[in-house]
């Protein structure tokens, strides 16, 4: 199962991972950065050393209530979570949001992990946005989170306007999750208060798993 964590950069861990410097690193990697991994072609010419070894993700602390998203496969239900980071180079991190599957057990799969790699966790505006993939054989479409009173968040995907779904993070209710119904990378994404107020942009920039 493939994990990742951000560390500075767009933020995207693709089964539990972490970006550090703008470079997706193992979710299963020590706190050190984990060097890009080459082109098929490559590694066939130049092998290159196994990352370290980190947790796994089944140990992430939950941080709050897990979201449904009401998106199944056949091992369970699309959802998201918040999960405790604790990274030295990242000392304005604390969470992240994890997207995931939970069966019907109500076990929890770790799929992917998006925080903020840059400043604060809680700034005003977007954070951690990414685009959709297909990870450890899951799809997962594209989200983030915004930290504001954002009661509507939408982007231009397709061609067309969009408004996401969303919830508020029990653990933070100002902490907003959102999601699209596809995978395809939101543009010009806006967020806006209940009175229909523009809110601070943040960071769109969009990181892949």
């Amino acid at each position: 199962m493939k994990k990742r964590l951000v560390i500075a950069g767009t933020v995207v861990v693709a089964c539990g991972a972490l970006v550090v410097s703008g470079v997706l690193t193992s979710a299963n990697a020590e706190t050190s950065p984990v060097a890009p991994v080459a082109a098929p072609a490559q590694l066939a010419a130049a092998p290159v050393s196994p990352p370290p070894t980190r947790r796994a993700a089944s140990e992430h602390e939950v941080l709050g209530e897990v979201i449904g998203t009401g998106i199944r496969d056949s091992s369970g239900e699309l959802v998201f979570y918040g999960v405790k980071v604790t990274e030295p180079r990242l000392p304005q991190t604390t969470f992240g949001i994890m997207g995931g599957i939970r069966d019907a057990a109500g076990g929890l799969k770790d799929v992917i992990i998006v925080n903020e790699t840059s400043g604060s966790d809680k700034a005003p505006g977007f954070h951690g946005v990414t685009g959709g993939a297909n990870l450890d054989g899951h799809d997962v479409p594209s989200f983030g989170y915004y930290a504001g009173p954002a009661a509507k968040i939408t982007a231009q995907i397709g061609g067309a306007s969009v408004v996401a779904h969303q919830a508020r993070w029990s653990a933070d209710p100002n902490v907003v999750v959102f999601w699209f119904d596809t995978a395809t990378d939101p543009g010009r994404l806006r967020a806006y208060n209940a009175a229909g107020d523009k809110l601070p942009t943040g960071r769109t920039d969009v990181g892949h798993g």
